[in-house]
């Protein structure tokens, strides 16, 4: 039976009010952010004094270092003058004069080596220098500038030897002496004590701020002396340099 087609509608409507509502979304949770994680910082804290003072220590090095460059170039060309000059005047110095001088700075090298140990002086390397040009002037035949640079040889290697015997006399076995007296302040109060080593007797006791001339040193100990012109060893650590810029 077909049913009339308002009839249709009608039924068709009814069944959709029937029909359940959709169902609305879930309500989504609220994302938690993660706890922040510390990391860890280093700061720095810069002394702006320390700072400045390591730059002044810098370019005082670099302005030292390019003054004794500066002193070894026009040393070093006045030498070399000097050989060009004996080598155009054809001086009467002989092959065996030359040879001879050669021999008598090689030895006193040797000795001044054997006395300085592992720690050369300074003057061994000018003698050395000069000694190696000496070599190549008698091999280019110029007798006269090998003799000048063998003498020149010969006296730096004798005044290394001179100065290695002086310290050996005021400077024990293990000591080291230094090039000039050290001007030291000490830092903290300081036992002064008659030996290097912390069991030695104490000479004296001084509060921070003394005043004292370092001569010399032996592994951590310095050997000084005190305004009364009294001598001691102080350690390393206990001490400063009075230079500015010094350690």
């Amino acid at each position: 039976m077909r049913l009339p087609l308002p009839f249709l509608a009608v039924a068709l409507a009814a069944c959709a009010a029937k029909q359940p509502p959709p169902a609305a979304p879930a309500p989504v949770a609220a994302a938690v952010p993660a706890p922040a994680r510390a990391v860890p910082e280093t700061v720095v804290v810069h002394d702006p004094e320390q700072a400045r003072e390591m730059v002044r220590l810098r370019m005082a090095l670099l302005e030292r270092s390019a003054q004794l460059a500066e002193t070894d170039r026009r040393l070093e060309e006045a030498t070399t003058e000097a050989v060009r000059a004996m080598a155009r005047s054809r001086s009467l110095a002989t092959r065996a004069e030359a040879a001879s001088a050669i021999a008598e700075a090689e030895v006193t090298l040797q000795q001044l080596r054997g006395g300085a140990g592992s720690q050369p002086p300074a003057e061994a390397r000018r003698a050395e220098e000069a000694l190696h040009s000496a070599s190549a002037a008698f091999d280019a035949e110029n007798y006269g500038g090998a003799v000048y640079l063998a003498t020149e040889a010969k006296r730096a290697a004798t005044a290394g030897r001179g100065r290695l015997a002086e310290n050996e006399a005021t400077l024990g076995a293990s000591e080291r002496g230094f090039a000039v007296p050290v001007a030291l302040v000490t830092t903290s109060r300081a036992n002064l004590r008659a030996a290097p080593g912390g069991s030695a007797e104490v000479v004296a006791a001084v509060p921070a701020g003394t005043a004292l001339t370092g001569y010399a040193w032996a592994q951590e100990w310095i050997r000084v002396t005190m305004a009364d012109g009294r001598g001691a060893w102080v350690y390393q650590g206990l001490v400063r340099s009075v230079a500015p810029g010094g350690p």
